[in-house]
């Protein structure tokens, strides 16, 4: 019935709203009349023209007293000024008046008014001067008012004729007025005929818009009564008016035992019934609704044996005859939340699972590896004996083997940094055929006893040397060939080598089982093998797969049962030139000779093999078997270098470490390498965080030995260093940056001069060192500076310190050599 309502009262407005319209157009349109009669009745047109006349009545009174006394030799100037001021005055109403605010608009109006402007303003500056000046200008003013007789000519013309033109404009706009006040009044009969029938047909349709009303409401009290949410309604002070049945199985009440009692009395929970009060008293004084009107939000209930359970709540208000009303629409998510605390939970226990595996990848990376260094490492040192031609190939294939091995134990490792995004690309210049012959010599051993024979060969032109990630191609490689070896008996297993232009293929051919057609889809999936009777992890073309994709190529296979199979892959062909052999490596490994080293291990073994290749090296080898005897050895004794394991009995390396740093004055600069077999990233992070400079990972290798030397000591601790080259080749720079190489050089250089020239003037502080330091450390290492590099990242790791001084001077001494080589 308010919709009833609603539509009559609607009909109602809108027949007087009408029949309002058309009176006020009549009224309008007679106050229109009205003022165009006013107005051509109004005396403006005399004042026009009065005044225009005036311009130039008193144009020409200030011309005849200028030309009189501009020949008197004794000018009455006070009359002259006089003259002038009335003209300009005149003009003024012209220019500034309201009356003529629409003429000046009309272009020769506006021209003669500006010209006579122009004149007047530059005169008036001779008026207001001395009689002198004026006395000796009056000729020259003379001669302007003349020629000024035109524009005050045509101000008058071009005036009179404006007006006389707006004037029939107000004639005819009066008219057309008359005409619409006509048009209106018709109009207004014809609406108020329209209206009348209008209104009858309403009258008609609010009938039956009455009986479909009634039926509505009907259906609406079913919905709600059916509805699976909890529907309350209350009015503004809280008191129940209606309780949908869903509420009432939800709660517990019925709507007759309930009506007109205080919602918060029945289902507010009694430690909320003092902020549900509250809330109700801000509605009701403020108008202030924090919770209606704004979407769902979950709250706590009270059920009618008062156990409290979780609800979402939405609260929407409405307007009605009797007030407003505030309707609750409440769902019990108790089962919701149930589910989201397991998953919770779950989610914690998954969390857990993750350190787990973690803790794990680190001990075994590190209790593995520690027993492979010693057999690595002895390798390395009989490979240094005399041996015959055959033990000597033994040697190297065990060299080869051991460091695959080494890659397999890796595998476990690469799928945890793979499934935490830290397998990292790391692009070098190799030669393609090297890499594919030492993969197959590392496997001649399990092909021997397959009886299987290897090859390897380039279909097409050969590729020599190529840029690309070669630890990654080799582990690849290693998998392929090793799954060939492992289910071919009696056969051969041959690489083929492609060059497709813009890809790279490998393709690992044997003629070995086979794979049936409905294995090869999970074939590279984690876990599945081609067979059981060799065993395995079958992690290997899971793994091959992953390292595919990172070098953004593709993986795939063909294979016959019982005939053979291939698997091939493609990477991005990237062909670099030979790089050019040089004494460089020879050079500073002479240079890194004679360096007095201490070593901290515990494991008998890994000490006696790292000593051995040290004093091969040249070095002289102090050795303490923890991190207490390492702190005895320096506090007797001064070493250039510090090697320092981890885990080791009664004090491990990082104490020690952190111990000389703070501690031992002579080893606060003293470089120190971390010595693990701990190669998981967050490791290596946490070796520097607690003082050291670099890291060497076991099984100890000697080229990252060399080079972790040299790192630390180049610019740091012998000055005989000063000497050796501080710039690496920067091919690979030139072909990253292309056309902007000399550019960026450029700036590094200047930016590096300026670093410099900073720390000459002594204005520093350690924060800045910090970050100055920091910032140039990767464009260094961009354009070969290594020494420079180094020099930097010690510094850096001096400041972090606050001991820098000493670092800082070795720092400007490398860098006037590394800038030579630029």
């Amino acid at each position: 019935m308010n919709n009833l309502g609603a539509s009559f009262r609607a009909a109602q407005l809108i027949f007087i709203g009408a029949s309002a319209t058309c009176l006020a157009v009549i009224i309008f349109l007679a106050g229109s009349v009205a003022r165009d009669l006013s107005e051509l009745r109004s005396a403006k047109r005399d004042t026009v023209q009065w005044t225009l006349s005036q311009v130039e009545i008193e144009f020409l009174d200030f011309t005849l007293t200028l030309e009189t006394e501009g020949s008197s030799e004794t000018p009455n100037l006070s009359e002259l000024r006089k003259d002038f001021d009335v003209f300009y005055s005149r003009l003024a109403i012209v220019s500034e008046g309201r009356l003529f605010n629409d003429a000046r608009i009309e272009r020769q109006f506006g021209e003669a008014t500006d010209e006579i402007q122009g004149f007047l303003n530059d005169t008036a500056i001779l008026m207001d001067g001395s009689n002198e000046g004026l006395r000796a200008a009056l000729p020259d003013i003379l001669t302007q008012t003349l020629a000024l007789r035109p524009a005050v000519r045509s101000l008058y013309i071009s005036g009179l004729g404006y007006f006389a033109e707006q004037a029939d404009l107000l004639r005819n706009r009066l008219a057309n007025t008359m005409l619409q006040l006509s048009a209106a009044a018709g109009i207004l009969l014809i609406l108020l005929a329209i209206l009348t029938l209008y209104s009858r047909a309403t009258n008609r349709q609010l009938r039956r818009q009455s009986h479909a009303l009634v039926s509505a409401n009907a259906r609406m009290e079913t919905i709600l009564e059916t509805s699976l949410d909890c529907m309350i309604v209350s009015d503004a002070q809280g008191r129940v008016l209606d309780f949908n049945k869903t509420a009432e199985q939800t709660f517990g009440f019925r709507l007759k035992d309930i009506k007109g009692k205080n919602i918060r009395d029945l289902i507010v929970p009694h430690a909320l019934r003092d902020a549900h009060q509250k809330g109700m008293e801000r509605m009701q004084e403020t108008g202030e609704k924090r919770l209606v009107g704004h979407g769902h939000i979950q709250i706590t209930a009270l059920r009618a044996d008062g156990t409290e359970f979780p609800v979402e709540l939405a609260l929407e208000s409405a307007q009605t005859l009797d007030g407003e009303i505030i309707i609750a629409f409440l769902r019990d998510i108790s089962e919701r939340v149930r589910s989201e605390e397991e998953l919770r939970k779950a989610r914690d226990l998954a969390l857990a699972g993750e350190k787990a595996k973690s803790d794990f990848l680190a001990v075994m990376s590190h209790e593995i590896r520690t027993p492979l260094n010693g057999l690595l490492g002895n390798l390395t040192l009989l490979g240094d004996t005399r041996l015959s031609r055959a033990q000597s190939q033994y040697q190297d294939n065990m060299e080869i083997s051991g460091r695959q091995l080494m890659k397999h134990v890796n595998a476990v490792l690469d799928v945890a940094r793979f499934e935490s995004g830290k397998m990292p690309v790391r692009v070098s210049n190799f030669h393609v055929g090297h890499l594919v012959q030492e993969v197959l010599d590392g496997q001649s051993g399990n092909a021997e006893s397959n009886a299987t024979a290897l090859s390897w060969r380039f279909l097409g032109a050969p590729v020599e040397w190529m840029r690309s990630d070669r630890n990654h191609i080799e582990q690849i490689l290693l998998n392929l060939v090793g799954n060939a070896i492992k289910f071919t008996q009696g056969g051969r297993v041959e690489i083929e080598i492609e060059n497709l232009l813009e890809t790279l293929e490998f393709r690992v051919i044997d003629t070995g089982i086979g794979i049936a057609e409905e294995d090869q889809d999970r074939i590279f999936e984690d876990f599945e093998s081609t067979g059981t009777a060799t065993g395995g992890t079958g992690l290997g073309l899971g793994i091959a797969t992953r390292l595919v994709k990172l070098l953004k190529g593709e993986i795939g296979l063909e294979s016959t049962l019982g005939e053979g199979s291939v698997f091939w892959f493609r990477i991005p062909l990237q062909v670099v030139d030979e790089p050019e052999q040089a004494s460089l490596g020879d050079q500073k490994n002479s240079s890194l000779s004679g360096l007095k080293i201490l070593l901290a291990e515990d494991n008998e073994m890994n000490a006696f093999v790292a000593q051995k290749m040290l004093e091969k090296e040249g070095h002289t080898v102090s050795l303490a078997e923890d991190g207490l005897q390492a702190l005895d050895a320096v506090r007797r004794d001064t070493f250039d270098v510090i090697l320092m394991d981890i885990n080791m009995p009664r004090m491990d390396g990082l104490t020690a470490t952190q111990k000389m740093r703070n501690d031992i004055e002579s080893t606060k600069v003293t470089p120190i390498l971390a010595f693990s077999a701990n190669v998981l990233p967050e490791d290596k992070d946490r070796f520097l965080q607690n003082g050291m400079d670099g890291f060497i990972g076991k099984p100890i290798q000697m080229e990252e030995l060399r080079s972790a030397l040299e790192a630390v000591t180049v610019g740091h601790v012998r000055p005989m260093m000063k000497g050796s080259s501080a710039q690496l080749p920067t091919n690979e720079a030139r072909d990253l940056m292309g056309e902007n190489y000399d550019m960026f050089l450029t700036r590094f250089r200047n930016e590096a001069d300026t670093l410099i020239d900073w720390i000459k003037a002594g204005d520093t502080a350690p924060g800045d060192v910090e970050h100055h330091c920091h910032k140039l450390v990767s464009t260094a290492a961009m354009f070969g500076a290594k020494d420079f590099q180094a020099a930097l990242r010690r510094s850096e790791n001096a400041a972090k310190r606050g001991d820098d001084d000493m670092h800082l001077n070795a720092l400007c001494e490398v860098w006037e050599t590394t800038r030579k080589t630029l």
